[in-house]
């Protein structure tokens, strides 16, 4: 399964509407059904409570160490024909989506798509 990210405030909301319909319904039923709505509403509450601890929070994305003046080599580009092609690094975009200006080279190059050769 591909990673995601999601809204946490959400996704807790919708466990915490579903905890609170179990425990409004604990008491009706037979022993059985109360029971089981005890456990649901038992383990939406742990869960819940990991969620907030920030047990499911994604790794933060390594950004690339490129500065200006680095070399750079083209790994990734719409157009096949600037894959491998070699740069220096002019300028890097200080807001998302992280990218950069190079010598000699049309437009702005996200940063996945570079890999650096040399650092300078």
């Amino acid at each position: 399964m591909d990673k995601r990210l999601i809204d946490a405030d959400k996704l807790l909301a919708h466990i915490n509407s579903i905890r609170n319909d179990h425990i409004e319904k604990r008491n009706e039923g037979d022993e059985c059904d109360r029971f089981a709505n005890d456990a649901v509403a038992d383990w939406l509450f742990i869960l819940s409570n990991d969620i907030e601890k920030g047990i499911f929070d994604p790794d933060p994305i390594p950004l690339p160490t490129i500065k200006p003046g680095d070399k750079v080599v083209i790994t990734d580009a719409m157009n096949e024909y600037f894959i491998g092609t070699k740069a220096i690094v002019e300028k890097i975009s200080k807001s998302a989506p992280y990218s950069a200006k190079l010598k000699g080279i049309h437009g702005e190059w996200p940063l996945s798509s570079l890999e650096v050769i040399s650092h300078d």
